[in-house]
């Protein structure tokens, strides 16, 4: 088949196991023609117009507004897709895209990821589930736009909105990662009938793919029990929480260090005075940017005498769980929708109540006192993570292109 993935900025050189680039190399090794289009921006990893990665021919435009004639030029160029497959919610591609294919029989694929990231949707998108949704807010068709208008005139903000939301009622196959996301679409109005569940994936042998795969200096010679958070530094990743336990969990073991490693540090200042207000600053290890090699040797040091944390007040997927999983590393989160999809409490995981700093340190200070129940997660994380690699995404994604692609 005749693919093309229309993205943000998923398919690069520098993230290998972000979700699009995973699922375009996959596509591309069991023989269909896969393009895509993402944005074109001055970073290292989109500055380039044109780039071949993993036999897949990226062509990058930029962004201006919500038309762009790069757009309408790349989306001809080369032979007629047999299926689109747009990436995100949020993607400023998606609205143009959506009518050029509409116009030319091309049928139209979406994955919009993590619904609660939109700030539309949630009013705040750090703690999405503090406040109920707010489905009235979103703006999906024309009738809608029209009524908002009525109401409030602000012309800017409702276009922005039905721009950013029409897309989703335009597909052929809405593709959810969750349960959870299966029932935010149904509210916002998508037919269960074009609706499918297929999570993302992760490559079986992820690790092996990134050769050096050693500790990072700061962690060489360390033997100890290791707590490790692994993420963006943000409220809606919890690393407060974690931050926060930290005195709790030292009381019971006291030899414990904690690994803090992201590659967004915004509240780092924050994360060292909260160690420092309870006297571990000694037991905080700051590691702002990792390879993925590093994250594999990370994991499988927690996987010897560890545990990864994932204290999150929201995830669209939580792919760093099936990568700890991966490795035989155990996994403490949150208990929240699509979390516990992820995770069955006491079979291969441990999850906590959201914002319970006294649940997560008791969940932690468990895996790292019981070797039998840190031995029996890390044993239900690999059986798990079998359900997540490539070839069976790749499977159900397949099906779901034959289908629309045959009506």
């Amino acid at each position: 088949m005749k693919i093309l993935i229309i993205t943000t900025n998923g398919i690069t050189t520098t993230f290998k196991s972000w979700p699009e680039r995973l699922q375009a190399r996959g596509l591309s090794q069991r023989g269909h023609q896969v393009r895509a289009i993402t944005y074109r921006g001055k970073q290292d990893f989109n500055r380039l117009e044109h780039e071949t990665i993993d036999n897949v021919e990226v062509t990058r435009v930029k962004r201006r507004g919500w038309l762009s004639w790069e757009l309408v030029k790349a989306l001809f160029k080369g032979p007629k897709p047999d299926v689109v497959h747009l990436h995100h919610l949020s993607n400023q591609l998606a609205f143009e895209t959506a009518i050029i294919c509409k116009l030319r029989r091309i049928p139209l694929v979406m994955t919009p990821h993590g619904l609660f990231h939109d700030p539309y949707l949630v009013k705040d998108r750090d703690r999405p589930f503090a406040t109920p949704a707010r489905y009235s807010e979103m703006i999906l068709s024309l009738p809608q736009l029209v009524r908002a208008l009525v109401k409030q005139f602000k012309p800017k903000r409702h276009l922005k909105n039905y721009l950013s939301h029409s897309p989703l009622l335009m597909m052929d196959r809405v593709i959810v990662l969750s349960r959870h996301g299966k029932e935010v679409a149904l509210k916002l109005g998508v037919k269960e009938k074009r609706l499918a569940i297929v999570p993302n994936a992760i490559d079986q042998d992820w690790v092996e793919s990134e050769g050096n795969t050693e500790l990072p200096p700061e962690m060489r010679g360390f033997e100890g029990p290791l707590v490790l958070y692994l993420g963006q530094f943000k409220y809606r990743k919890g690393f407060d929480l974690l931050a926060k336990a930290i005195p709790a969990i030292l009381e019971k073991c006291p030899e414990t260090r904690f690994v803090f490693a992201g590659h967004s540090p915004i509240h780092e200042a924050e994360l060292i005075k909260l160690a420092e207000d309870a006297n571990a600053r000694d037991r905080l290890i700051l590691l702002h940017s990792v390879s993925e090699g590093e994250k594999a040797a990370l994991f499988r040091r927690a996987a010897q005498s560890g545990v990864y944390v994932l204290p999150t007040r929201y995830e669209g997927f939580g792919i760093p769980l099936i990568e700890a999983m991966s490795l035989g590393c155990p996994v403490v989160s949150t208990n929240i929708p699509v979390i516990d999809e992820l995770i069955k409490d006491g079979e291969n995981g441990l999850l906590f109540p959201l914002e319970d700093v006294t649940g997560l340190a008791e969940a932690v200070t468990r895996v790292l006192q019981d070797p039998e129940l840190h031995a029996k997660l890390a044993e239900g994380g690999l059986k798990t993570v079998q359900n997540y690699f490539t070839p069976v995404i790749l499977d159900q994604l397949e099906t779901i292109y034959k289908e629309v692609s045959s009506k």
